[in-house]
């Protein structure tokens, strides 16, 4: 058995499916570059993480069952008329969560605001 062969029996073992797919074409490409042994294996230790977080939050979405999935790559930004694009792009940087702000969200009936959810003391 050859030591490519070897090594993907070993990482799928190891359920390190990232890594299994791509370590061939990255070793190629880490020798074309001449990337050193450590930055090749932090390149392909990024990939399997971000395949991970990528996987977990698919899988929280299911889980969530929501109705329809909406981001921000299909909000219809022609509606409403006056909405200030940049601003809210800029929100969904998430600073204000650093320095302990607030977002507010404020328009009239039928924008499309989240309803504020009550539950009764019991």
């Amino acid at each position: 058995m050859s030591t490519a062969a070897t090594l993907a029996q070993q990482l799928a073992y190891l359920k390190l499916p990232f890594i299994r797919q791509h370590f061939e074409t990255l070793t190629q490409q880490a020798a074309q570059q001449q990337l050193a042994p450590l930055d090749f294996l932090a390149q392909l230790i990024e990939g399997e993480v971000h395949a991970r977080q990528d996987r977990a939050l698919q899988q929280r979405i299911k889980t969530a069952r929501f109705p329809v999935l909406k981001t921000l790559e299909t909000f219809q930004w022609n509606w409403p008329k006056k909405i200030n694009r940049m601003q809210v792009q800029q929100l969904f940087q998430l600073a204000f969560l650093q320095s302990s702000s607030n977002a507010i969200f404020l328009g009239g009936v039928g924008l499309g605001k989240p309803q504020p959810t009550y539950y009764p003391y019991r």
